[in-house]
């Protein structure tokens, strides 16, 4: 029993050992700039929408961002290829409801199991520019207990199947 404990330890050590930090969840930093107006907010890379509507548009609900550099809660961020009347590389804000709304194509992608992926890049929106950035961040240590676990029953279990074959 020592040395299956022992030789567990031992892949634990060298399974720690050349463990790499990942990236945890990516977010795209959207920037719209008009001549009177800044508006800014931050999504996920890829998200699960609040719901999708005609067209193809995208409703993401409560936003936290900022207004003319003030905080603000978007209360529904809509994205789409196609908006009213079909019309596209459009933008419209309410101030009574608390949406932005963004058209434009190529701004997202479907991907198959019913999210969507922020492409980034600059838009023309007219009297708009949109500017979607994913910020460079520092890796976050994202802990897999679960494979870790996995690696020392594993080891465990060579160990006994070894004890097993010198009985």
């Amino acid at each position: 029993m020592r040395k299956c404990v022992s030789i567990a330890g031992i892949m634990l050590f060298a399974a720690l050992l050349f463990v790499q930090p990942s990236k945890a969840d990516n977010f795209d930093t959207f920037t719209l700039v008009a001549k009177d107006a800044t508006i800014t907010f931050t999504l996920p890379q890829t998200l699960t929408p609040s719901s999708v509507h005609w067209g193809g548009m995208i409703f993401v609900n409560n936003v936290q961002g900022t207004f003319d550099g003030g905080a603000y809660t978007f209360a529904t961020v809509m994205l789409g290829p196609v908006g009213y009347n079909w019309a596209t590389n459009y933008t419209a804000t309410g101030s009574e409801t608390k949406f932005v709304e963004i058209v434009t194509p190529g701004l997202f992608s479907w991907n198959a199991d019913g999210t969507v992926t922020l492409n980034t890049g600059v838009f023309d929106l007219g009297w708009y520019t949109l500017t979607v950035v994913d910020p460079p961040g520092d890796t976050v240590g994202v802990p897999e207990p679960a494979s870790l676990i996995l690696l020392g029953f594993g080891g465990i279990a060579l160990g006994a199947l070894r004890r097993r074959k010198a009985n």
